[in-house]
Parts: structure tokens; sequence; C-alpha cells
């Protein structure tokens, strides 16, 4: 496994061609996991390999909440549809 280190990193960032990187994926991976940066060159491109956060399996790129999903949790009162006075207006 080539190694390639910055001077401010000092032995803590890998960086690795895409075909080596795939031989070693698994040692790679533990690497991230235990908090090395991971990088994959592919051509003139480097990639990061990050674990993705407990919390958010998925990195926090999968689906948003839709519509609808505060319903039943909110109540607008009657009084949001009634019209304003020309106090509440400021006249």
């Amino acid at each position: 496994m080539a190694v390639s280190l910055a001077p401010c990193y000092a032995a803590a960032m890998i960086t690795l061609e895409l075909h080596q990187a795939q031989s070693d994926l698994l040692a790679l991976a533990e690497k991230a996991l235990g908090g090395e940066d991971v990088f994959i060159a592919v051509g003139a491109r480097r990639l990061r390999l990050v674990p993705a956060s407990p919390e958010e399996p998925d990195g926090g790129t999968g689906p948003r909440p839709g519509r609808g999903v505060l319903r039943g949790l909110l109540t607008i009162p009657d009084a949001f549809y009634e019209p304003w006075t020309d106090e509440e207006m400021g006249e």
C-alpha cells in the first residue's frame, strides 16, 4: 500500500490509485473508521473515504420528509381565518 504524506498531517493521510484501493478496500475502510484521512485517486480527481454518521446511516443524503409530515401535530385556531379588525390593521 503506497502512502502519501502531507507535511501538516504527519502520517495521517493515505492516498491510493483506484486499482490499489480496490484490492485494499477493507483495510482502507478500517483506517477511515479509525479517523485517518483516506483518499482514492481517480485520474486527476480524488475521492475521500469517510464514515457516515451513526444518526444518519446514509450520510444525510437520503429522502427528506415531504408534505403532510406534520399532519395531526399542528392545529390552527378558527380566529386565524377571521378578517382583521381596523385596529389590528393599524388604521
